[in-house]
C-alpha cells in the first residue's frame, strides 16, 4: 500500500524529508529504510535529500541531533527552584506514557539499536554523546530536588539517574510492544510510588548507624 505524509503541505521539503524519515527508519529500522523510500515517500527525489544532507548516514545523525536538542532545552527551562524528586517522576513518567507521537518514539528506539550494531560509529558516538549530556541534567535535577537538600535519597545523585534512565528506557521499549499493557492507568500508577520509594530508601549501612 502507497503511503503518504499527513499535512506534507505544512511543510518545506526539509522538515518532509524529516518527517519522512522518522516514519520509515521507526518502520523498518535504519538499514530497512533507504533513501529511495525516504524520498518517495516525501515525494521528492533522492537528490533532495543528498542535497540537504550529503548521505543517509548525515540525515540520521542530523535528526536525531536536532530532537536532543530540542528536547534538552525544554528540559532546562523547566522551573527547578523547590523541586520535589518523587513529583517530577511521576510528572514525567505520566508524560512519557502519554506518547503524544508513537512514530517519534519508535524512531528513537530504531536507532539506538542502530547504535549496537557494527559500522555504526557515529551513530552511536551521537546517542552516547546525548545520553551523557541527559544523564548531566537529570543529576543536576537530583542534586536540586527536596529530597537530596534534606538528604533524604539513597545512593549517589548520577548513580540515580542511570537507574531512572534504565527504567525510561525499559519503559518506553515494553510499551511499543505491549501498548495495553503498558498503558497509563494500568502502570504509570504502580510504577511511579515504586521509583520513589526506591530512590528514597536508606542503605542498610545507615540504617544501623542511626539504629546504633
Amino acid at each position: 500500500m502507497k503511503q503518504h505524509l499527513d499535512h506534507k503541505h505544512d511543510l518545506n521539503t526539509r522538515d518532509t524529508l524529516i518527517a519522512a524519515g522518522i516514519q520509515l527508519i521507526g518502520q523498518h529500522g535504519y538499514d530497512g529504510a533507504s533513501i529511495g523510500d525516504i524520498a518517495a515517500l516525501a515525494q521528492v527525489t533522492k537528490g533532495a535529500v543528498y542535497y540537504y544532507f550529503g548521505s543517509k548516514e548525515n540525515f540520521v545523525l542530523e535528526i536525531v541531533r536536532e530532537r536532543a536538542e530540542r528536547n534538552i532545552a525544554a528540559f532546562r527551562a523547566l522551573d527547578k527552584d523547590d523541586v520535589s524528586l518523587a513529583q517530577w517522576i511521576e510528572r514525567s513518567f505520566s508524560a512519557i506514557m502519554s506518547f503524544a507521537d508513537p512514530a517519534q518514539q519508535q524512531f528513537s528506539l530504531e536507532i539506538t539499536l542502530a547504535g549496537l550494531r557494527r559500522g555504526n560509529e557515529r551513530i552511536a558516538a551521537l546517542v552516547a554523546d546525548i545520553h551523557a549530556e541527559w544523564r548531566g541534567q537529570i543529576t543536576e535535577m537530583v542534586m536540586l530536588s527536596n529530597e537530596y537538600q534534606e538528604g533524604r535519597l539513597a545512593g549517589a545523585p548520577e548513580v540515580i539517574a542511570v537507574g531512572i534512565m534504565a527504567l525510561i528506557d525499559g519503559l518506553l521499549m515494553h510499551a511499543r510492544l505491549e501498548p495495553e499493557a503498558f498503558s497509563r492507568e494500568h502502570f504509570v500508577e504502580r510504577l511511579a510510588p515504586l521509583l520513589q520509594q526506591w530512590v528514597t530508601m536508606r542503605q542498610p549501612d545507615d540504617a544501623q548507624q542511626s539504629e546504633g
